[in-house]
């Protein structure tokens, strides 16, 4: 084929929409419904983190109330370590 003969504009315009077509295609086909399944996951996930969240405060809650002294004070001490922690990744 010669894309510089006289119907080599034709032939490379040609050549253009296939690939067009076929990168809508890939797209439709394969990438778009991979990304709205990532989305999914991504949403779960989130959910799941808090559901995690909300029960590990809970537990928390539970284990500062009933349990020993030293596991009490234990606790403490690493509930405020991470509340600085937190606090401190937030404001750099």
């Amino acid at each position: 084929m010669d894309f510089g003969g006289a119907d080599g504009g034709a032939l490379a315009g040609a050549f253009a929409s296939g690939c067009a077509a076929t990168w809508g295609f890939i797209q439709m086909i394969l990438i778009g419904p991979l990304k709205r399944q990532l989305a999914e996951l991504k949403s779960d996930c989130e959910k799941r983190d808090d559901r995690a969240q909300a029960r590990i405060a809970q537990l928390e809650t539970l284990l500062l109330m009933h349990g020993p002294g030293p596991l009490r004070e234990q606790l403490q001490a690493a509930i405020s370590e991470i509340r600085v922690r937190e606090e401190w990744a937030s404001t750099t």
